[in-house]
């Protein structure tokens, strides 16, 4: 998947180093022992359309890069995005759609979709 962020394509990512970047994001601690939740949280985050997680899946998705886009630059590319699409429903819609397509992601987004009865 593609995105402009700052009047350049960036090829977004959905890999391991992307897995990792939103476990830290979305790191759960239980009784001291630490789980990287960010697969879920952002599937979640994404089925609800909050807007926030999609800067979160950006800079996961982006984060291979040597030099990968700053956060001032993806939120604007993101507000442009739905300013020229009268929204982000689609981008939404979008982003789950590649996670699941994920070679090392699809059945972890087959599986939560099966246990949480999410629709597609």
């Amino acid at each position: 998947m593609e995105f402009v962020i700052n009047e350049k394509k960036y090829d977004l990512k959905f890999g391991i180093k992307f897995i990792r970047e939103l476990d830290k994001e979305y790191e759960v601690d239980y009784q001291g022992m630490k789980f990287g939740m960010g697969v879920n949280m952002a599937f979640m985050n994404l089925q609800q359309f909050n807007p926030v997680v999609i800067h979160s899946v950006m800079k996961a998705a982006t984060s291979y890069l040597a030099t990968p886009p700053t956060n001032q630059q993806i939120e604007i590319a993101i507000e442009n995005y739905a300013q020229e699409n009268d929204g982000l429903h689609d981008l939404f819609l979008s982003l789950k759609d590649e996670l699941g397509k994920s070679p090392v992601m699809k059945d972890t987004i087959k599986h939560f979709q099966k246990t949480a009865k999410v629709n597609k």
